[in-house]
Order: C-alpha cells, then structure tokens, then sequence
C-alpha cells in the first residue's frame, strides 16, 4: 500500500515571522528533491513578501533533520557522475538561498542536525539549539565527504583542529560545546528551541528591517565567493564519493545495521591530494592542471583511462570513430576502466569535407552516456550548447587566438584553452606564440583558461599558472606514452626529433598545421609555394587523415601529416603516462618553490 501523500516542508506565519518545518514522518526529516523544491518555492514567495520580516527554520517530531536518505543514496550512487552532481547542485541551490536571503534566517534545533541537516543548519544567520541536541558531520562514516557548505563554514567558524575532529572523526558535536564557541548563539531547555527562536524574531521583525537587509548584504559580501568557490569544490568530490567502493561499503553497512568494514587503498591509488588547486582542477575534479587533449586515431579508452589514473584530464577522440555505436561502447569501456575518474569526449568540429554532418549526433551520444565533460575545436559551439546545458556537460573550447576565446566566452563555454603557434595539429592561421597569449589572456577573459603549445615541462605549467592560467594542455608530450596505440618505429622519430623538426603547412587554406617534417610535409609546402591559389580537394590526397593513421600502424613516417608540436624537444624517452605525468608535476612544484624562494628573498 502506497505511503500516505505529505507536505516535505510546513509553513506557517506567527506574527511576521514565517516558520518553515521539515517534515518527512518517521525519518528523522531526511532531504529528498522534493523538500528541496519545496523551500525554494517557499523561500522565494517569502523574499517579496511584505508581511514576512523573519525566516525560521526547525524540524517535525522533535528532530532537525537526519541529513541526506543513504538508501535514496545508494540508488543514486549507480548514475554517472554528472547526474549525482545534478542532484547534490539541488542542495547547492537552497543552501545559496539561505545564505543570500535579504531577511534573518534562524535554525531552531532539536534533537540533531547531522550531514546535509546540518549543513542547512549552518547556512542560517543565527542558530538557536537545545542543550540536549548536537551537530554531526557523520559522511566520513558512509565514506562520504561533506556537501551543502558544510567545510567552508567549519574551516571559516572553527578552528582548524576541531573543524577536522567533526569532519574526520563524523562523531556528535554537543551544541553547548558549539555554544562556547560561538557557533550556536542561544542555548534553550530541550524542547525549548522553537520559542526562543521565535522570540529572538519578533525582537528583529520590530526593527530597522531595510537596515538588516543591507548588514546581512555585508556581512555576506566578503565570503560570497570564497564560499560559492567551496560549494563548486564540494559537489565533484561528494559525486566521486558517493560512486566509490568505501561508500558501497559505509551505506550497505548502515542498510545492515553493523560497522562498516572499508577496504584499504593500494600505494598505487590516483587519488593522491592536489599539488595546487586552480578553476581547471575543481571544474574537472582532477589533481593537476593538465589536459590531455583529444588526438585523431589515438585517444581511445586506454589512453584516456591512463589520464584520468595519473589525475589529468583526458578526451576520447569522436572523429576517430566511425560509427556512433563504436563511439558509444568506447565510452562504456573507458568508464568501465577509470570507475569514477572523470574523462571527456573531444568533439571536432573542424569545417565539414563532406555531407553528413554528424556533430549533433555526438553531442547527443555524449549526454546520453551521462559524459560530464567535452572539448571542442574547429568551430562555434553555440549550436550545440542547449544540449550540454541540458545534461549538466562543461564545456572546454579550444581556439587558435584571444579574439575567439573572447567570443566563446560570450556565447556561454565554461573555459577555453588557447592553443599558440608552437602546437601541433591546427595552430590556426595568426600563429601568435603561447607566451603572449599567457600574457594577454587574464586581461581579456573571466572564465577559466588554459594555454596549449610548446607545452613540455613542468615548469612551463607553473608559468602559466604564475600567468592567471588554470592549467595547460598537452599533446606531443604524450604521444610516447605506453598506452599510445602506435608503433615503436614512430615514437623512436618522435624521440630522435627535436624542437626543429617540425613543419607548417596548409596556411593557402586557412587551416594551418604544424606536424612532423617528413616527405609528405615538404610536398605539401613545395605545392603551396607554387600555386598559392590551392584548394583544399587538391591537397586532400596528401593530408587525408587515413595516411596518418597507416602511419601510426605501420611506423613508416615519410608520408602523411602527423600532427606535432615543438614540445618535441622535451620528449626523450617512452614511458607509462603515469611517468610523464610524475615528471611533468615534479618539475611544476619545483618551479612553483622556486618561485616562491624568490619572493621570500626578495622579503628577507
């Protein structure tokens, strides 16, 4: 028999204070989308109405509220990544609220306020508790991490060791100790919370109303971004969380009543703490600031799965597949590998040869598979924006110039890497170099931005990253890792190579390319100087791209374009990607230490 219908959250005014009550009916007030849809329609009729000075917030049944369902959970724990984050953003939203509503919020507290319950509890402006009632951050015992705010209040009200005991140790926080503290402001008898609350309304909803809306303003203003910033890094790490095996262990240990038994981690696991954190590193929830960028024919699963393992950010190439089925069961594999660690699509978008334009098609697939992220190139992505709003995709655009990355940034994208004259594959047909994009870029954009070309060494990422940048793209680097499906021949000419040995062509085209100097490059100029009016159908028998493939396969590298960039100097040996990857943060911190000494001694 189905459970009774029931309002999630109860609303009633008393004088010109509104008091909204959780209520979920034997479940200790757990949080489901519906309470969540409920207290923004609440929140936002109470914002304009004249006649509500005070928000109060309490719980039903003599309880706050439990936090989040663990067996809703559970369920939610088999979505991909992007539609957990989807559904934690839901929480994101009304904690926003909270913090932001022009009026005074009050959390009445009885009985507990534990997970999300008391993120929600601290998002209030005061908090009124009864003596016998406590605060838990108890996600660590589900294996679990905190969301709704909850470390950016604890790191910004508490001290350091003891915002570490609750989100460490998840044990209950009596309020008198928070009361001491000046977390909690009034401590009331047990069952006493809601009156005291009440009272302390009616004293503020006789005041200067429009004077509290503006202290409230200021208050606020000074950790506005720094707390919307937390938020941003608490949802990719709750969502990676929620899909891992110690959560699988901590929620079916709280199904079955019994203490969870987690499993241990290998020396080997990625999941090592971030060297630096950048807006590239919370937007894709990596270690480093690094992109494995998307490579025709050779960024397949395996490839972009040993990204993601060594805490970069990886693309499977679409174009290199056929068949949007081929596509599909790339991804499943490649989810298959990494579990939880996120990986994109690269989606090309380079002007069309041919009829049967697929692009939509793959931006489709994309949000079918539940991908969380793609990168594009070639043209505007606006056409195609709608979907990756839809389904929660970010987007990362890459341009060969400023001027394009300006004009993406107008049309929506969520960051943009500039790539300059010194990468290979498409440099785009101004070819200015990467350290004057670096420089200019921080004065021109407001979203995310990285810098691509040339880029072999880690302290080239620390520049970048001195220069405003959130982190790099990389692709030459890379073509020598193990798990780069081409044959030995052709990484040997990438290891005998050096910055020198590359090769622009195509400019007659307007679709530049720097690759590998080889027969096929130097026919390609040699036609290009002698009949600069040169269509691109006359030059497609050299620079098709099934050459370039034979060439991967085969090692012979006298024919076709094989994209490569200056970077080629640094390469000198192959190895796993985890290898590069190591070496490439290893040189970034030093760098940053380096630089950092540099200013100490400058102080000194």
């Amino acid at each position: 028999m189905a459970e009774p219908a029931h309002d999630p959250v109860l609303a009633g005014i008393l004088g010109q204070t509104l008091v909204l009550t959780l209520n979920t009916p034997g479940k200790r007030n757990v949080l489901s989308p519906e309470m969540y849809r409920r207290l923004t329609e609440l929140l936002g009729q109470a914002r304009t109405n004249p006649d509500v000075a005070v928000i109060v917030v309490q719980g039903a049944d003599g309880f706050f509220c439990a936090g989040g369902d663990l067996r809703a959970l559970s369920e939610r724990a088999a979505l991909p990544v992007s539609q957990r984050e989807e559904r934690i953003e839901e929480l994101h939203r009304v904690v926003r609220l909270l913090r932001a509503f022009p009026k005074p919020v009050i959390a009445a507290i009885e009985g507990g306020a534990a997970g999300a319950g008391a993120s929600l509890a601290f998002a209030a402006d005061m908090i009124v508790a009864a003596e016998d009632s406590y605060f838990a951050l108890s996600y660590v015992k589900a294996g679990l991490v905190p969301d709704g705010g909850a470390t950016g209040f604890l790191s910004r009200a508490l001290p350091p060791q003891l915002a570490a005991e609750m989100a460490l140790l998840g044990e209950r926080m009596p309020a008198g100790r928070l009361a001491a503290l000046g977390v909690v402001n009034r401590l009331a008898p047990a069952g006493g919370a809601l009156d005291m609350a009440l009272d302390m309304a009616a004293g503020m909803a006789r005041g200067a109303r429009q004077a509290q809306t503006e202290i409230l303003a200021l208050l606020d203003a000074p950790d506005r971004a720094g707390f919307d910033a937390q938020l941003d890094r608490e949802k990719p790490a709750m969502a990676r969380a929620l899909g891992s095996a110690e959560a699988a262990a901590g929620i079916g240990a709280f199904k079955e009543k019994r203490v969870p038994a987690f499993p241990v981690p290998t020396s080997s696991d990625p999941q090592r703490r971030a060297a630096v954190e950048t807006d590239a590193t919370r937007m894709f929830g990596v270690r480093l600031p690094i992109v494995a960028g998307g490579l025709m024919w050779l960024a397949d699963a395996d490839y972009v799965a040993a990204a993601a393992k060594a805490g970069i950010m990886g693309f499977i190439t679409a174009a290199s597949f056929a068949e949007p089925e081929a596509l599909r069961a790339e991804i499943r594999r490649c989810r298959d590998m990494v579990g939880d660690l996120p990986f994109g699509v690269n989606i090309s978008m380079l002007p069309k040869l041919v009829e049967g334009d697929r692009i939509r098609q793959v931006f489709e697939l994309a949000a079918e598979e539940g991908v969380s992220f793609v990168e594009t190139s070639g043209r505007s992505p606006e056409d195609y924006l709608a979907i990756t709003r839809a389904a929660g995709i970010k987007v990362l655009h890459k341009v060969s110039s400023l001027r394009h990355a300006v004009k993406a940034q107008s049309i929506g994208v969520d960051a943009v890497s500039i790539v300059g004259a010194e990468c290979g594959g498409h440099p785009g047909v101004e070819m200015i170099g990467s350290m004057v994009n670096a420089g200019l870029a921080a004065s021109r954009l407001t979203i995310p931005w990285l810098i691509g070309g040339g880029i072999g060494a880690g302290a080239q990422v620390a520049a970048v990253l001195a220069m405003g940048g959130a982190g790099v793209v990389i692709g030459t680097r890379f073509l020598v890792a193990d798990e780069i499906r081409a044959h030995s021949a052709y990484k040997q000419a990438l290891i005998d190579a050096t910055e020198r040995d590359t090769a622009v062509g195509m400019h007659t085209v307007r679709n530049t390319v720097r690759a590998l100097a080889n027969d096929t490059m130097r026919e390609l100029r040699q036609i290009e100087a002698e009949r600069p009016d040169v269509g691109i159908q006359d030059l497609l028998p050299l620079v098709s791209g099934k050459i370039a493939r034979r060439a991967y396969e085969t090692g012979d590298i006298s024919r076709g374009v094989l994209s490569a960039g200056q970077s080629l100097g640094a390469i000198t040996e192959t190895a796993p990607l985890a290898e590069i990857v190591r070496e490439l943060e290893e040189g970034m911190v030093a760098a940053l230490r380096r630089a950092g000494g540099l200013l100490a001694a400058a102080a000194a």
